[in-house]
């Protein structure tokens, strides 16, 4: 739960500043961190792929939510207002 909770972080930030390309490299950096680490341990299983599974879903989640907030800023107001009807 803490690694997914860095990598949402991770992801917002990644959201913020860049674009897809680097959550690319960072969802490739998160793969070949985790499977040769599960691998060497013998904990590579089906239990695994789920957990990985939950670390790329948190990061990506992440980046969406920084890439919303990104696009919000850069919008007059901070976050876009609900229809009002007069």
């Amino acid at each position: 739960m803490i690694i997914a909770g860095i990598l949402l972080l991770t992801g917002i930030l990644i959201g913020l500043s860049y674009r897809y390309p680097v959550l690319l490299l960072a969802s490739l950096g998160v793969t070949l961190a985790a499977f040769p680490l599960w691998f060497a341990r013998g904990e590579l299983g089906l239990l695994s792929i789920a957990v990985w599974f939950g670390y790329l879903s948190a990061l990506q989640g992440g980046f969406l939510l920084g890439g919303y907030l990104d696009t919000a800023q850069q919008q007059d107001g901070w976050l876009p207002e609900p229809d009002r009807q007069a």
